[in-house]
């Protein structure tokens, strides 16, 4: 397809290219034969008529018949023009049939010479023809008649010189060669990107366009960028999707063993032992139904775009994360404070953030000691973002270990994650909910003890309606 293509877009560069051309003849002719050269009030097809017709003159007179023949049939191409002697008997000098105008103007010019008139007038004379009286050292009269013969398009083609099809052969030759190698630069970059779009589509996921070394105009370099950022789009999203498939087997394992061990105590055991199995097998389902949630909900922000444009007053929204946390903490004596607080609106959807702020107030409070406060700070930084801190006052995190507690399942302590409920995969919704808001989600072990989760959001100006109403 793309060497049709090739072919193409070759003929189309050459065929503009020939009618440039064709173009340019056809005014240069147009030019030739009307134009007027300025003082003279004569085109210039009639100032050269004139030198061919002084010429001849000069042959005529001053080297005789046989000198005037051979210059006629020696000289250089005329073009559309040809120049006829017509003697007084009417016959031609090198014996040609002359066009009736050429005749009409010439047996004008003989009458008038016979009659003894000094200046001549031929009739016929006009801006494709014209006429001059000649007279030989023997007194001979003779009439010298230029004529534009044949029809413009006649005269456009077929009755050019002969060094006009030389340089149009040459100009063909090189217009062709212009015409392939403008054809190859575009073609050859759109060949690459079809092989990485095959190679992809079958499978290589690796495949892309990188740097292209010909064919770099802006269009096509756009094109090629596009394809490898939509390319490395894909690619992240289906390894996401293999990795959370495959941690997602994985940690099924666990619960499912324990459910089939339940279910064997309950079927074997006395009445205390098929209550404990009974709950530890509901235990077992509401923690896998837990995690099959929120596994579906890290897929669905990780493939969805982002199309809700909700305004979000963070302050409210935090609040009521904050007073669900807090009623939840309760039982252990662990409490969440909204210690500082600003009015901070932002743009985007309301229950992905909510679910991010759940998420890492939860993970702090799962963490927390007994009877100790996880503070959550809203503050506008110096760079017109939006920063919410959560700090807990839990055991931490290892430093080498700090990004990686936002990967889907990571635990740094498989055995206090399955005491405190967790799945793994809260940290990771968070992650994905801001950024997907063009934000930032960090953490770092905080003075002190404890870990402090940092967010940082874009502020988008709320329409000054909504804000009046507010």
């Amino acid at each position: 397809m793309l060497r049709s293509l090739y072919w193409r877009i070759f003929a189309s560069f050459w065929l503009a290219i020939v009618v440039v051309l064709v173009a340019f003849a056809w005014i240069t002719t147009s030019k030739f034969e009307n134009e007027k050269i300025p003082g003279l009030d004569i085109t210039r097809l009639q100032a050269k008529m004139d030198d061919l017709l002084v010429r001849t003159s000069r042959e005529l007179r001053h080297d005789g018949l046989d000198e005037a023949r051979q210059w006629l049939c020696s000289a250089p191409d005329f073009s559309a023009i040809s120049v006829y002697i017509v003697a007084a008997d009417g016959s031609e000098l090198l014996g040609r049939t002359p066009p009736p105008r050429v005749h009409e103007a010439a047996a004008a010019i003989l009458a008038q010479m016979a009659a003894g008139e000094r200046s001549w007038t031929p009739p016929a004379e006009g801006e494709r023809l014209r006429a001059r009286a000649l007279r030989t050292r023997d007194g001979n009269a003779y009439a010298a008649v230029a004529i534009l013969e044949g029809s413009f398009f006649s005269r456009l083609f077929l009755r050019r010189p002969s060094p006009f099809w030389t340089n149009l052969g040459l100009a063909m030759v090189v217009s062709a060669l212009f015409a392939a190698l403008l054809a190859w630069y575009v073609a050859a970059p759109l060949t690459r990107i079809r092989d990485s779009t095959r190679r992809f589509a079958g499978g290589d996921l690796g495949a892309r366009v990188g740097q292209l070394r010909f064919g770099r105009s802006a269009e096509v370099v756009a094109l090629a960028v596009e394809f490898d950022t939509m390319a490395e789009r894909i690619k992240a999203l289906i390894d996401s999707h293999r990795l959370l498939v495959r941690d997602v087997s994985h940690e099924l394992r666990s619960p499912l063993a324990r459910l089939r061990v339940a279910l064997e105590l309950a079927r074997e055991g006395d009445a205390r032992q098929v209550q404990a199995a009974l709950d530890r097998i509901e235990h077992e389902s509401d923690r896998l139904e837990a995690m099959l949630a929120q596994a579906l909900e890290l897929s669905r922000l990780e493939t969805t775009p982002r199309t809700a444009r909700d305004h979000v007053a963070l302050d409210e929204l935090l609040g009521d994360v904050i007073t669900n946390a807090d009623y939840e903490g309760a039982p252990r004596g662990r409490k969440v404070v909204l210690a500082d607080c600003e009015r901070l609106p932002t743009v985007g959807s309301y229950s992905a953030l909510y679910s991010a702020f759940e998420n890492v107030i939860r993970n702090a409070l799962a963490y927390t000691a007994d009877g100790s406060t996880v503070s959550v700070r809203l503050q506008r930084d110096a760079g017109g973002y939006a920063v919410v801190r959560v700090r807990d006052h839990g055991p931490g995190v290892p430093e080498a270990e700090l990004a990686r507690i936002f990967e889907p399942f990571y635990r740094t302590d498989a055995a206090r994650l399955r005491s405190s409920g967790g799945t793994g995969l809260g940290l990771a919704i968070a992650r994905s909910a801001i950024e997907r808001h063009g934000g930032r989600i960090a953490a770092r072990n905080a003075d002190g003890g404890g870990l402090e989760v940092s967010i940082r959001l874009p502020l988008e100006q709320v329409p000054a309606r909504r804000s009046a109403t507010a």
